[in-house]
């Protein structure tokens, strides 16, 4: 069977992601290169606070890492600008394995850390 699903598709997203593709090539920011059809364009801060496409503040992620990222449950360390995951992603070795790897350079440092302060705050509270 099939169910009728109403979504909300944000204007220009494709075009960020076309944008991204030309400033980053088909590379995931966290496992390197990725077919383009597991790659998303995604926001260092989160859409809903500032609805806009800003490059600066965009990356490409795989799709399940995109995921991880949008729940709180993968940061950047702004000193390091590698990957930190959140406690409770130790038991699965796939995920864990992402734990220290260098993130790519170009995003907005500031967005980085506004955003590895905010994800850090909420795992350890």
């Amino acid at each position: 069977g099939r169910r009728l699903v109403l979504t909300k598709a944000r204007y220009g997203q494709e075009a960020f992601r076309q944008e991204l593709l030309k400033r980053y090539g088909a590379v995931c920011a966290v496992t390197g290169p990725c077919p383009t059809d597991v790659l998303e364009a995604a926001h260092l801060r989160p859409f809903a606070e500032h609805e806009t496409h800003d490059l600066d503040k965009g990356v490409l992620l795989r799709a399940d890492v995109h995921r991880l990222y949008d729940n709180n449950l993968l940061a950047v360390d702004p000193e390091s600008w590698t990957v930190v995951l959140a406690p409770s992603l130790r038991d699965y070795s796939e995920y864990a394995k992402l734990s220290g790897v260098q993130f790519v350079r170009g995003p907005s440092p500031e967005a980085v850390k506004k955003r590895f302060d905010e994800v850090r705050a909420l795992w350890f509270s």
